[in-house]
């Protein structure tokens, strides 16, 4: 239930946040000088619309929107399926999950609604190509659900490729195991040994009779 009411928020505080910054015609709205502002994408050719991947890549090929819509209604089915079967206990790998579902879904309404992406958050560090963007909050969420997917198979999982703790962990549960196994043990040999020791007590008190 949590899962689903993060997934509907986020989806509609990303439409909500689209429609407004597109309706305002925002422009070089500044939130950290030089690094991030609100400023709604412009280009006339697609209606001021994101109509390929990011940075806008193969956006002018004709087949690029109908293969951007299967692919994303794949991975939305096959990330559900993921999810409802990862163990519950895994919750940081779940969250990571369900913020790619969000991001996906976001987009995939723009692009079968209105043929392209709305984006009105520019991003832009010091002229660098890389690091020079338009996004919205979509992006945002499968941005962070990719880097939190990543860090869990690698490190956050019990069973992560490089959980540092992973080994510690296994030689108490060895060491663990060990003492239980030891004290099992003696309990077997004291219940082995007091019926004995009862029969012996017993021999003695008819001698000495």
């Amino acid at each position: 239930m949590a899962y689903a009411l993060t997934f509907f928020i986020i989806v509609l505080a990303d439409q909500l946040s689209k429609a407004i910054a597109y309706a305002l015609d925002l422009e070089n709205v500044t939130i950290i000088p030089n690094i991030l502002s609100l400023d709604k994408l412009r280009n006339p050719q697609t209606g001021d619309l994101n109509t390929g991947m990011a940075y806008g890549l193969i956006g002018d090929k004709e087949w690029a929107m109908p293969v951007f819509i299967a692919l994303t209604c794949v991975a939305l089915v096959v990330f559900l399926i993921a999810l409802v079967k990862i163990p519950k206990k895994k919750r940081f790998l779940r969250i990571a999950i369900v913020l790619i579902m969000t991001g996906a879904a976001g987009n995939l309404i723009d692009r079968i609604v209105l043929g392209g992406v709305r984006d009105f958050i520019h991003v832009s560090i010091g002229g660098i190509t890389l690091f020079n963007y338009h996004c919205n909050i979509a992006d945002v969420a499968i941005t962070v659900g990719a880097i939190m997917f990543i860090l869990a198979l690698l490190f956050v999982d019990d069973d992560a490729v490089f959980r540092f703790k992973k080994k510690e962990e296994k030689e108490q549960i060895a060491e663990a195991s060990e003492t239980l196994g030891f004290e099992k043990e003696s309990s077997d040999n004291e219940e082995s040994v007091k019926p004995a020791v009862e029969d012996k007590a017993e021999s003695d008190a008819e001698k000495k009779k």
